[in-house]
């Protein structure tokens, strides 16, 4: 497979800001040439009407990004968000970051089997997550206080039956770092929820 193709996961799986330096050594490849897979693939995006995304650049870091031409399309997203209530996608994602946060993405998308990268920024521009520390390559999330106020709670520990739901989540993404990568993903689908579901009250 083409490195850029490579490229093109890799920051569509993070979501946000990543160093070249992480880019590099996941792909197995010098800085230099990490640099001119990235310039490869820049070019491909500008150069392409049928291509909606950018890559940005912060320092040593890159991202990708819509084009601005077609900024309208973010804002009638935004709108739309606001408008709406939040999806189940949203709330299961909101209940992994109370019950396991400070969480990186990475680790939500492994629970949940999917890319939470949308849900999190719809709960982050609702002021219900927070992006805090860094973490190796990446954020970490976690719950603001003002969604610990609308809940009416004044402690994210006071949540229904926290520290069992804390220990049964942390335990199940610890097997991300201890899996190999072709084996996770016939594991995503075994969530923590999924055994005891019986016990789970309305």
């Amino acid at each position: 497979m083409e490195l850029s193709a490579k490229l093109e996961a890799l920051l569509f799986f993070f979501g946000e800001p990543i160093e070249l330096t992480t880019i590099a050594r996941m792909l197995g490849i010098s800085l230099e040439e990490c640099e001119a897979v990235v310039s490869h693939y820049e070019q491909i995006l500008i150069s392409s009407n049928e291509r909606g995304l950018i890559v940005l650049r912060r320092g040593s870091s890159i991202q990708l990004a819509t084009k601005p031409e077609l900024k309208e399309i973010g804002e009638a997203i935004v709108k739309d968000e606001f408008r709406e209530s939040l999806t189940p996608a949203a709330l299961e994602t909101l209940a992994l970051v109370s019950y396991l946060g400070p969480v990186t993405r990475a680790t939500v998308d492994y629970i949940r089997g999917v890319n939470s990268s949308y849900s999190i920024r719809n709960l982050s521009m609702r002021g219900l997550v927070e992006r805090g520390e860094e973490k190796g390559a990446s954020f970490r999330y976690a719950p603001t206080q003002e969604f610990l106020k609308h809940i009416g709670i004044s402690n994210i520990k006071m949540l229904p039956e926290y520290d069992r739901y804390h220990t049964l989540l942390e335990t199940f993404a610890r097997t991300m770092e201890e899996t190999p990568v072709l084996e996770k993903e016939e594991k995503v689908s075994e969530t923590p929820f999924d055994e005891p579901a019986k016990e789970i009250t309305q």
